[in-house]
């Protein structure tokens, strides 16, 4: 399936569009009885908010994929990192350009923003992953490892 397809930053108003790209993000926690998504209220502040992007693609008007970025005030230097937190495209999409095009938004908002530089983690084992991080710009850290911390 080749799509046409539009990339824009969403805005405060747009709760249902965040929504949908949440469910589409799903977790891996959603099975954990203890677990809720965002509500609408949740979600307005979220969006509200100068520091975090919440980057769509959509064709037709229906939502074909997402990112969510977050800006980050470094400590030991006057600067701002853009941490990349969740890319996702509907499976049906996939290999057509779009989390490129997704990623290219964020790169104009950095910019704009003068932000020097993004940062993504990926699984070292997710191919299509890393893939598409190579091809849109991105240099891989081989000596870099994320550990998780699960508060309980």
């Amino acid at each position: 399936m080749s799509a046409d397809f539009e990339i824009k930053k969403i805005g405060n108003h747009e709760i249902a569009t965040a929504q949908a790209l949440i469910l589409m993000f799903g977790d891996d926690r959603s099975d954990d009885e203890n677990f809720t998504f965002a509500d609408d209220d949740y979600t307005a502040l979220m969006l509200a908010r100068d520091d975090f992007h919440v980057i769509v693609a959509l064709a037709g008007g229906r939502l074909i994929g997402g990112l969510t970025a977050y800006e980050m005030k470094m400590f030991k230097r006057p600067t701002t990192e853009m941490f990349l937190y969740e890319i996702e495209v509907a499976e049906a999409y996939r290999r057509q350009g779009i989390g490129k095009a997704l990623i290219e938004k964020l790169k104009q908002i950095c910019l704009e923003k003068r932000i020097v530089e993004i940062f993504v983690g990926t699984e070292k084992d997710n191919s299509a992953a890393r893939k598409l991080y190579e091809s849109s710009g991105g240099k891989a850290d081989e000596d870099s490892v994320w550990f998780n911390y699960l508060i309980e």
